[in-house]
């Protein structure tokens, strides 16, 4: 037991939550690891100057492209067993807020007996709405309503050992034997479509990204076809793909989209 617990990321272009999203994980653990792949929306400015104001955080430049998710998470998770001693790594991504019902995060990992090397955390979408505060800047504040149920994929938080892999989404991880896995005392509230232009520019960093590896095609599917739209049909086909499945003007009420029943929302702000 014990032992410091480091929360790892990979970000682009995610200037509208970035600050609020690492500000937060900061206080959940013990240090932050930031790798910057590339931004061009300021994310970079903003992670430096967070750098100034958080103990323990460390940003990193990712140069490259290609989404290589569980080899860079996994590498990110050695850079923080070899910086911080880490006994515990919470792979989270930018638009992710992870928090436990039961305390603060570190505490909860590191008062965890040796064997457990795995905990997962349910994840519940956030979406948008025709109810929301326009005025409002900052998505976490300003997406209240979510989903009822949680995701049938949870994110996970990792023990480090020197054969742990992270996989692809952090979903999951990785040793020989298999993990052994602890009840699961973590949530996470996601944010990941917050607006028509959030979601064309993450649809258009995510395409390029996937095309520059060598991955099968079953890895990042989603955002190899909405790449695909948005070349043959431009903006406004993403626009009727958000407003269809990923916004909603009344979240009060169940919905039947193309045949598929969509749960009424929950209203249930983080904060």
């Amino acid at each position: 037991m014990g032992g410091a617990v480091v929360g790892v990321t990979m970000v682009k272009d995610e200037a509208d939550i970035v600050a609020r999203i690492v500000r937060h994980i900061a206080g959940e653990v013990d240090a932050v690891i930031v790798a910057d792949n590339m931004s061009t929306d300021g994310t970079r400015e903003i992670l430096d100057a967070l750098t100034g104001e958080i103990d323990n955080m460390i940003v990193v430049d990712d140069f490259e492209v290609g989404y290589h998710q569980s080899r860079k998470m996994t590498e990110l998770a050695l850079k923080a067993r070899l910086e911080f001693g880490a006994e515990w790594i919470v792979p989270f991504d930018a638009d992710e807020w992870w928090y436990s019902p039961f305390g603060r995060i570190g505490d909860i990992l590191e008062g965890l007996e040796d064997q457990w090397l795995v905990m997962p955390a349910a994840l519940y979408d956030h979406v948008a709405t025709g109810e929301d505060d326009e005025s409002e800047f900052d998505p976490v504040a300003r997406l209240g309503w979510r989903r009822e149920k949680a995701g049938a994929m949870p994110k996970v938080a990792c023990r480090w050992r020197e054969d742990l892999v992270i996989e692809m989404g952090n979903h999951s991880a990785s040793y020989r034997g298999g993990p052994t896995t602890y009840d699961a005392r973590l949530v996470v509230r996601h944010f990941p479509y917050r607006s028509l232009e959030q979601l064309i520019r993450k649809i258009c960093n995510g395409a390029a990204a996937y095309a520059a590896t060598d991955l099968d095609a079953e890895f990042g599917a989603h955002w190899r076809q909405w790449g695909q739209l948005l070349d043959q049909s431009g903006p406004q086909a993403i626009d009727e793909l958000f407003h269809t499945w990923y916004w909603r003007e009344n979240p009060r009420v169940q919905l039947d989209i193309h045949g598929e029943i969509q749960a009424a929302l929950i209203f249930d702000p983080v904060t």
